[in-house]
């Protein structure tokens, strides 16, 4: 009798801009063969992972985000609202990318995580729009303004949980790989602006909390894009490879815990 194989969940974690890295990882995780049955993805995690489970061609998603400017992401500042920028463009890239796809018409069970600023809980939004979800998944406090959806107001997944992995594993992931953004590195700009400061102090939070819980995935990949903006997409061919780079180091690593060589 053949043994059943082992499912496996992939989350990608938060971290701006530097998620274009998720790109390259999961185009290593396919060339490998590494079959992934369960998607979750918290802030940029939740664009990409959104844009694999709507059956986006990974490499086209690699050449759109090469592409990507400034202007292409970010709405004109507007500093007297909930937040600095409106994260419409944002929305409309997620939809472009997701072709306006809804959970339900997603490849594989998808989870996108975001916080409940009221109660201060994670929520998985798992139904409904794609892109609405990931918009309020990205809506990081003070800079994009929070989404206002049945009756409670969202911020972005990451504020409280980097990676959401935990979720996958509870809805049947066998092993779950988790890919980590954030890099807490000493950190002193000559310049600090608004935004530096900010992401900064994130940064600083999110370590302190991931101390204290452990994100739960059995493998996690750390792609070292931190010469990369948080808001600003640059070098994306070099995030790309550089998330390439750091999947490959952990395919013996992934094959090991699914028991098999190859497939």
């Amino acid at each position: 009798m053949q043994r059943k194989r082992k499912t496996v969940g992939v989350a990608l974690g938060s971290g701006g801009m530097r998620g274009i890295a998720h790109i390259g990882v999961l185009q290593v995780l396919e060339e490998a063969g590494i079959p992934i049955d369960f998607v979750s993805g918290a802030s940029v995690g939740a664009f990409v992972g959104a844009a694999y489970a709507a059956e986006m061609d990974l490499y086209a998603l690699g050449r759109f985000a090469v592409k990507l400017r400034r202007r292409d992401v970010l709405d004109t500042p507007n500093p007297f609202r909930a937040g600095v920028f409106s994260g419409k463009k944002f929305q409309k890239l997620c939809a472009l990318v997701t072709d306006n796809r809804s959970f339900s018409e997603t490849c594989v069970p998808f989870w996108c995580s975001a916080v409940d600023l009221v109660t201060g809980e994670t929520r998985y939004l798992h139904e409904g729009s794609l892109s609405e979800a990931v918009r309020a998944s990205i809506a990081i406090p003070g800079l994009l303004r929070p989404v206002s959806s049945d009756g409670t107001t969202y911020v972005d997944g990451g504020t409280i949980e980097s990676i959401p992995a935990e979720i996958l594993r509870e809805n049947g992931a066998d092993v779950v790989i988790g890919v980590d953004l954030s890099i807490c590195a000493p950190y002193a700009p000559k310049h600090p602006n608004a935004y530096t400061v900010a992401f900064r102090s994130v940064d600083v939070m999110r370590a302190a909390i991931d101390s204290l819980k452990p994100c739960g995935a059995d493998v996690v990949i750390r792609p070292d894009v931190s010469f990369m903006g948080r808001l600003v997409p640059h070098d994306a061919a070099r995030c790309i490879a550089i998330g390439r780079s750091a999947a490959a180091e952990a395919i013996p690593a992934i094959r090991e815990l699914l028991g098999v060589g190859h497939f």
